[in-house]
């Protein structure tokens, strides 16, 4: 019995191709589960997200902070996803996303890219303490102005 290797194609309902899911080889019936693959479709249909069979595969804090975003910045931050995934892996792209969300960073293309770089690496954001930048507090106030003293 030779290996075949099978596709499903999810289309929209007007007919156009949105995903194709490799099947395993031979005559499992399984697909091969890669959520990166339904990012550009999550990136043109937006309101597909609450249902998506991928939302169980964001980290907690993404997925809220997804769940909030008005269909203009969804779209932005699937985009964003799809983008690094395709360059570092899908599970650095959402960690690093989560990351930025905790930080109370935007999602933007150069930290995100940056930060799923990082933690492709193998670089472990989450144990790095940020620095202590009380000292540079001091800088940052104005000099008091100082009485003359009149003769």
């Amino acid at each position: 019995m030779g290996l075949r290797a099978f596709d499903v194609t999810i289309r929209t309902q007007d007919g156009r191709t949105c995903a194709r899911l490799p099947r395993v080889y031979g005559d499992s019936p399984a697909t091969i589960r890669n959520p990166a693959t339904l990012l550009p479709a999550l990136g043109r249909k937006t309101n597909a997200w609450p249902d998506s069979t991928i939302r169980s595969d964001f980290p907690d804090k993404l997925r809220l902070a997804i769940d909030h975003m008005d269909s203009k910045a969804r779209r932005n931050a699937f985009r964003l996803i799809s983008r690094t995934s395709d360059a570092c892996g899908f599970e650095s792209a959402v960690k690093a996303g989560e990351h930025l969300i905790e930080q109370g960073h935007p999602l933007d293309e150069a930290s995100l890219t940056t930060m799923a770089r990082r933690i492709a690496a193998g670089e472990k954001p989450y144990e790095q303490t940020a620095p202590d930048l009380t000292g540079y507090d001091v800088f940052m106030k104005p000099r008091e102005t100082r009485k003359r003293k009149e003769a």
